[in-house]
C-alpha cells in the first residue's frame, strides 16, 4: 500500500477516535485527521526510499521547532527571551538529534519492529504522556490502521 493510502486510512480513524471520544468541533477534527495523516506513516521509518519516511523527516524537524517555541513561552504565544531561545534551540537539537540519530544507528528492517504492536502502544504512550488521552488514542488508532492496511499486526 502507498503513503497516500496509508495517511487516508490514519486520518479516518484517528478522526474516528476523536470523534468517539468527544472532540465534535471542525477544527479539532480536522487536526486530528492530519495528526493521523502523519501517525499512519509512522511504520514507515524504516524504508529510507519511502515518501511517508521523507514527509516524516520534514514533519520531526517543523514539529520539534513548535515544540522548542512552545517550551521557551511556557505554552503560549510570546517572544522568548535569550535564556527562552537557548532552552528552545537545546531542546529543538535534543528532539531532533535523537529522531535522526536513532533511525541511523538502530535502523530496523522494514516492517519489522515498527511494524508490531509494541511500537504502536510506545508510540501511544510517548503522545499520551506528551499532550494527554484524546491524542494518544487517535495516534495509536492512525498507527494501529497502518498494520491493518499492511496485515502485519503482530505482537513483536
Amino acid at each position: 500500500m502507498d503513503w497516500r493510502a496509508h495517511s487516508a486510512i490514519g486520518a479516518v480513524f484517528s478522526a474516528g477516535a476523536a470523534w468517539l471520544l468527544g472532540s465534535d468541533g471542525f477544527v479539532q477534527l480536522v487536526f486530528f485527521a492530519f495528526f493521523g495523516a502523519l501517525a499512519a506513516l509512522l511504520p514507515d521509518l524504516d524504508l529510507d526510499q519511502s515518501k511517508g519516511k521523507r514527509i516524516l523527516d520534514s514533519s520531526v524537524v517543523a514539529l520539534a521547532l513548535i515544540l522548542a517555541f512552545l517550551y521557551a513561552c511556557g505554552g503560549r504565544i510570546c517572544v522568548p527571551g535569550i535564556g527562552g531561545a537557548i532552552d528552545a534551540a537545546i531542546l529543538f537539537l535534543i528532539v531532533v538529534g535523537a529522531y535522526f540519530v536513532f533511525f541511523r544507528l538502530f535502523k530496523p528492517r522494514h516492517r519489522g519492529i515498527t511494524h508490531t504492536l509494541v511500537a504502536c502502544f510506545v508510540f501511544g504512550v510517548l503522545v499520551y504522556l506528551a499532550a494527554g488521552l484524546v491524542p494518544a488514542v487517535c495516534g495509536f488508532s492512525a498507527y494501529f490502521s497502518h498494520l491493518l492496511a499492511d496485515r502485519q499486526v503482530k505482537l513483536v
